[in-house]
């Protein structure tokens, strides 16, 4: 069995860390002048920390609101991602319910330029297979109705037909 040494060091850990890479992506493609001219806001939190903080957390594998409320006591995730102020989960659901649809267009913008970043002069290698393919994660798309679970126990999950 191995022994582990357990010491309080002098400066804080984070589990966060990879939040470091995504800030600096975040910069690259220059965010703030994709989102902030096109989705102005008259005071409080910019439109492009929300972005950020939905990044943040999707990285993090996150997908509800209240996890956006850890941010706001972390200065390593706002120094990370180039924040000033992390936005309360109130703020973040509110903001994407008023303007969320309008963001789509956004997506496509931010994966183009993240996929035309270049590293030393040459383009990025994602990872090309042999064949010339490039392996995707697509999740399944498929809504599952899950109501007869409650109902039938042991029932498996079908899908949704329209």
């Amino acid at each position: 069995m191995t022994d582990f040494i357990i010491k309080k060091l002098p400066y804080d850990l984070s589990s966060n860390a990879g939040l470091a890479l995504v800030g600096q992506y975040l910069k690259r493609i220059h965010l703030n002048a994709l989102v902030d001219p096109a989705f102005p806001v008259r005071s409080g939190i910019s439109n492009s920390d929300i972005v950020r903080t939905c990044l943040a957390l999707l990285c993090m594998g996150k997908s509800d609101f209240e996890a956006a409320e850890a941010f706001r006591s972390s200065a390593f995730a706002l120094h990370a991602l180039g924040m000033r102020q992390a936005p309360s989960c109130a703020t973040l659901r509110q903001r994407l319910d008023a303007q969320g649809s309008a963001w789509f267009e956004l997506v496509d913008q931010i994966n183009e330029r993240l996929l035309a970043l270049r590293l030393d002069g040459r383009p990025i290698d994602f990872g090309l297979l042999a064949n010339g393919y490039c392996p995707v994660d697509i999740p399944n798309p498929i809504p599952l109705h899950t109501s007869s679970l409650s109902s039938n126990r042991g029932a498996a999950a079908t899908p949704l037909t329209p």
